[in-house]
C-alpha cells in the first residue's frame, strides 16, 4: 500500500513526535488521497502494531513498550501464546481478556522476563474475531441451552437463548454462531444454526475435530464437476514434448493402505560406484490448473489430513486416485529429476524434465523390507534397484549426518479399528530400511530442486525451518543438564549438537522421552517465498517437490519450476502467481498446523478409546512430564495419562520447576522427568481424551 509507505516514511523523519490526524493528512494528502483513506490507512498501521496512538494527542511510531498486535494461540487450558517477529509472548489465562484460540489481538509485553527469559504480557484489545461460528454439544438445560466447543482450545461455554436452539437436543452436535463475546466476565451468547448429528453417531467424534479446524469435509460441486470431467488415461496429445521414460524400469514405494502413488523411483549403477537415480513425481500441475474450482479447493485445505479412520484429502479421488496417481502399468504423466551421484553421495549433474513414465510395480514398504532381510526378490531388475536403493540411502544418510543434519528416533502409533472404527490394537511405526530408503531419496530431490530455483534465481516456495528460539534453548539445555547429559548452551548450537544428544541417548531407557523433549524445542518448520535454511536438515537450501497430490506447495513448486523450464516467468499467469506466494506459504503453514492438531487429536482420542476397557490394568511407563499438580506419564503404546499429586502417596510434594521434580518434603521421594514407574490405570475420559493414573509402590529416592 504505497500511502501507508509514504505516512511511515513521513513520521520516521521525527520518530517521537505525535501527529494529529489533520497533520498527516497535510503532509500525504492531495493527488487523489482523501482525508478518510488516510484515517483509514492510520487504523490499518495502529492493528499491525507499526503505529501508536497516544488517545486524543495523535499517532506516533510504535515502540517495543507499546501493544503489539499478533495472533493468540490458545492451549486447552486457557492461557496461550502470541508470536511476533522476535518473540513468543506467554499470555497467562488471566490476562486473555475474552480473546479465543486465533483471534487476533494486541498485546502488551511485561518488562520483565519470567522464568527461564520467558516474556509474559497481557491481551489489551481483540482486533478481529476468528471463531464467529463453533461446532459443539448442546445441553438442554431447564431455561437456556449451553454449547460446548469441540475446539478444546476454546475455553468458554456458549448460552443458547430458546428462541435460539432451532431443533436441537441434548447430544446433538451443532453450529453456532456466536452473537456476543466473552467480556467483561459475561458468558458469550449464540445461536444454533443447524444440527449436524447425534455425539453417538458412528464417526462423528472424529467428524467433530474436523469440523473444530473449520476443515471442510466435502468438495464443491464445481470441484467435483472438474474433477470427473479430468481424463481417465494419457492420450497421445499429452505426452507430446515429454521425456519419454517408460522403458525405464520404475516403481512405487509406500505404506500398505496408501491409495494414492505421487512418486516413483529409478537407479542405475555404475561400475565406478556412482549412481544415476531418477525420480518421477506425478504432474498434477498438468491437471489443476490456476483459477480453476479444483485450484481454488485445494487452496482452502492446502494439504490432505490423515486421520485414524479416515483420509480427507486435498483434492478429489477421480485425481488423487485416478489419472494424478502413478499407478502401475499406465501411463501416466510425471515431473521427473535424473542426478548423477558420486560414491560420496554428491549430486554431480542432474536434469529436471516433464516426463511420461509407466511404473512397473506398486510395492509396499514391508514387502520392500521382506525382501531386502531374506534376499529374495522377484526378478533381477527388482534386486538391483531395491538393493541399489539401499546402499545409496546408506550413503546419503551418512553425508548427510556429517553436515549436522538431525536424525530423531520416534515412534508413532497407527491404530487397527473394525468396520464401526472401533480401535483393535496400537501398533508402533518405526523408521525401517524402506522407509529410510525413500526419506533419503525424496530429501535429495527436494534439495536439488530448490538449487536448481536458486541457480537461476527464480520465485520459490522453499522448506524453512528455524533454529530454536533463546527460551526454548535455555529451558532444554537445564533439562538436559538435569537429566546427566553432557551438554552447555544451545542457545547458538549447530545441530550437530542436537544430534550428539540423541546419540547419547540411544542406548538409555529415557531415548524416546529426549527424542520428543528435543522436538518439541525445535521451532516449527514452515513454507515462505524468502531463503532461509532448514536447521533440521542442517541444510541451505530446501523446498517441499515430491508430494502434489497431498500438498499444495508441492504444486506451487511444479508450476513454478514449469515456468523457469518455458522462460515464462514474464507472463500474466506467473506474475500474478509471484504476487501470490507470500501469502500462500503463510497459508499453507498455517493449514498444515491445524491438520497436524486435528490428526492429533484424533489419534489421542481413539487412543482414549482404546484403553477404555483397561481401567485397572498395571502397566510399566516414563514420566514424561512434571507440574506442580502431578507426573504426566506415557506407556510404550504412546498412550499418555496423568497422576495427580495426590496420587502419590501420604506425603506432600514440592514442585522445583528448574530440576523437572517433585520432592516430598517428609519422606524426601522425588519423581523426575524420565524416571522409569509402575503405574495402574484408574479413569478414562474418551470425549475429553484423558488417562488418570495411579502410581504403583515402586519409589526411588534422591540422594
Amino acid at each position: 500500500m504505497q500511502l501507508a509507505k509514504k505516512i511511515m516514511k513521513e513520521l520516521r523523519r521525527t520518530p517521537e513526535r505525535l501527529y494529529s490526524v489533520d497533520e498527516i493528512f497535510a503532509l500525504v494528502g492531495g493527488g487523489g488521497v482523501s482525508k478518510s483513506q488516510v484515517t483509514k490507512t492510520l487504523r490499518v498501521l495502529e492493528d499491525e502494531g507499526r503505529l501508536s496512538r497516544q488517545g486524543g494527542a495523535g499517532f506516533r511510531l510504535a515502540t517495543t513498550a507499546d501493544p503489539l498486535t499478533g495472533v493468540f494461540k490458545a492451549s486447552r487450558r486457557g492461557h496461550g501464546t502470541v508470536s511476533l517477529a522476535d518473540a513468543d509472548i506467554h499470555i497467562p489465562a488471566s490476562q486473555t481478556h475474552g480473546a479465543m484460540n486465533r483471534d487476533t489481538v494486541k498485546v502488551s509485553p511485561n518488562r520483565r522476563r519470567g522464568p527461564g527469559g520467558r516474556r509474559n504480557g497481557q491481551i489489551v484489545k481483540v482486533i478481529e474475531r476468528a471463531n464467529k461460528r463453533i461446532i459443539g454439544r448442546f445441553e438442554h438445560h431447564r431455561r437456556f441451552g449451553i454449547v460446548v466447543p469441540a475446539d478444546d482450545r476454546l475455553t468458554y461455554e456458549f448460552s443458547v437463548a430458546p428462541r435460539f436452539f432451532s431443533d436441537a437436543q441434548t447430544g446433538d452436535i451443532v453450529e453456532l454462531e456466536v452473537t456476543r463475546w466473552p467480556l467483561d466476565g459475561r458468558l458469550p451468547e449464540g445461536t444454533v444454526l443447524r444440527v449436524i448429528g447425534q455425539d453417538t453417531a458412528p464417526g462423528m467424534a472424529i467428524t467433530m475435530i474436523l469440523l473444530a479446524h473449520r476443515w471442510p469435509d466435502v468438495f464443491d460441486d464445481a470441484t467435483l464437476a472438474e474433477a470427473n470431467q479430468a481424463p481417465t488415461t494419457v492420450g497421445a496429445d499429452d505426452i507430446k514434448n515429454r521425456l519419454d521414460l517408460r522403458d525405464t524400469f520404475t516403481v512405487t514405494i509406500d505404506g500398505l493402505d496408501a491409495k494414492d502413488f505421487d512418486d516413483a523411483i529409478s537407479l542405475e549403477t555404475d561400475p565406478e560406484g556412482g549412481f544415476k537415480l531418477g525420480v518421477h513425481i506425478a504432474d498434477v500441475s498438468n491437471y489443476v490448473t490456476p483459477g480453476s474450482a479444483l485450484d481454488a479447493d485445494a487452496q482452502i485445505r492446502t494439504t490432505s489430513v490423515y486421520l485414524p479412520d479416515r483420509i480427507v484429502p486435498m483434492l478429489p479421488h477421480a485425481l488423487s486416485n485416478g489419472i494424478c496417481s502413478l499407478n502401475p502399468k499406465v501411463d501416466r504423466l510425471a515431473f521427473s529429476v535424473m542426478m548423477d551421484i558420486d560414491p560420496d553421495g554428491n549430486v554431480t549433474d542432474h536434469r529436471i524434465a516433464q516426463s511420461v513414465i509407466q511404473s512397473d510395480a506398486r510395492l509396499t514398504y514391508e514387502e520392500v523390507d521382506r525382501h531386502l532381510v531374506k534376499g529374495y526378490f522377484k526378478d533381477e531388475r527388482l534386486q538391483q534397484l531395491l538393493q541399489g536403493m539401499e546402499l545409496l540411502s546408506h550413503v546419503l544418510e551418512r553425508k548427510r549426518l556429517a553436515r549436522g543434519s538431525l536424525n530423531f528416533e520416534t515412534v508413532e502409533p497407527k491404530l487397527l479399528l473394525d468396520e464401526d472404527g472401533h480401535p483393535l490394537e496400537i501398533l508402533i511405526r518405526e523408521r525401517s530400511r524402506a522407509t529410510q530408503m525413500i526419506e533419503e531419496t525424496m530429501i535429495l530431490t527436494n534439495e536439488t530442486v530448490a538449487g536448481f530455483m536458486l541457480e537461476r534465481e527464480a520465485p520459490m516456495v522453499f522448506r524453512v525451518h528455524d533454529r530454536p528460539d533463546q527460551e526454548k534453548a535455555y529451558t532444554i539445555s537445564k533439562l538436559m543438564d538435569e537429566l546427566g547429559y553432557p551438554v552447555g548452551s544451545l542457545a547458538k548450537a549447530h545441530p550437530r549438537t542436537f544430534q550428539a544428544l540423541i546419540d547419547y541417548a540411544h542406548d538409555r531407557p529415557e531415548k524416546l522421552l529426549i527424542n520428543s523433549l528435543l522436538l518439541r524445542s525445535m521451532s516449527q518448520a514452515k513454507y515462505s517465498p524468502k531463503l532461509m535454511s532448514h536447521f533440521g536438515l542442517a541444510s541451505e537450501h530446501y523446498c517441499h517437490f515430491t508430494s502434489p497430490i497431498r500438498r499444495y506447495p508441492d504444486l506451487l513448486v511444479h508450476r513454478l519450476v514449469k515456468a523457469v523450464l518455458a522462460d515464462d516467468l514474464d507472463s500474466p499467469e506467473s506474475r500474478a502467481l509471484v504476487d501470490e506466494l507470500e501469502e500462500l506459504a503463510e497459508r499453507c503453514s498455517r493449514q498444515e498446523r491445524e491438520a497436524e492438531a486435528a490428526d492429533r487429536e484424533a489419534t489421542e482420542l481413539k487412543v482414549a478409546e482404546f484403553m477404555a476397557d483397561k481401567v485397572g490394568e498395571e502397566y510399566d511407563a516414563v514420566i514424561s512430564g512434571v507440574t506442580n499438580f502431578g507426573l504426566f506419564v506415557e506407556l510404550a503404546n504412546t498412550a499418555q495419562g496423568l497422576i495427580h499429586v495426590r496420587n502419590l502417596g501420604d506425603d506432600y510434594y514440592q514442585f522445583e520447576a528448574e530440576r523437572h521434580l517433585l520432592r516430598g518434603e517428609r519422606t524426601g521421594t522425588t519423581y523426575r522427568l524420565g524416571q522409569p514407574v509402575k503405574v495402574k490405570l484408574t479413569n478414562v475420559s474418551v470425549p475429553k481424551r484423558e488417562l488418570d493414573f495411579a502410581l504403583l509402590p515402586t519409589p526411588t529416592r534422591d540422594i
